[in-house]
């Protein structure tokens, strides 16, 4: 008889031992939670683009403004493609500015090729192209980067 008792209390502690040991996924192993109402929060998604860029260096910012100014120019005069690729350098602007400054003066390269039909409109985008690889150029010495033409 005392074999017994002792045989069971081993065994009840070799169980409890398991379960300590399978932590807080066991009730969901072996079924014993209750269903959760979820709490319909809205989730935040983390990336460097859409937070508020507070770190970037003045002189990127306006980098940044004149590169949102040209987005909507090009936009406007429905040539996607370089709007996108603009777009693309602006980002990596954002995160990598050395990576970005490179990016963005191979876009800049191609956009100084693009036309517009109007001749205000083409004044003010050689304008803002102009600026933006002004801006690049400062950042860049500050950076003490070498222009790569």
């Amino acid at each position: 008889m005392l074999e017994l008792v002792v045989g069971l209390i081993a065994g009840l502690l070799f169980l409890v031992g398991v379960a300590i040991m399978a932590g807080p996924a066991l009730p969901r192993f072996l079924g014993f939670t209750r269903p959760r109402e979820r709490r319909l929060r809205p989730r935040r998604r983390h990336s460097p683009s859409s937070s508020t860029p507070t770190e970037l260096h003045p002189t990127t910012v306006k980098a940044l403004a004149a590169t949102a100014r040209l987005l909507a120019m090009l936009k406007e005069h429905s040539m996607d493609r370089h709007a996108a690729a603009l777009r693309m350098a602006g980002k990596r602007l954002q995160v990598d500015e050395a990576a970005g400054i490179m990016a963005m003066r191979q876009v800049l390269r191609r956009l100084r090729s693009v036309r517009l039909d109007d001749e205000s409109d083409q004044k003010i985008f050689q304008g803002l192209v102009g600026q933006l690889q002004k801006e690049l150029d400062d950042r860049a010495e500050q950076l003490e980067l070498l222009p790569k033409n």
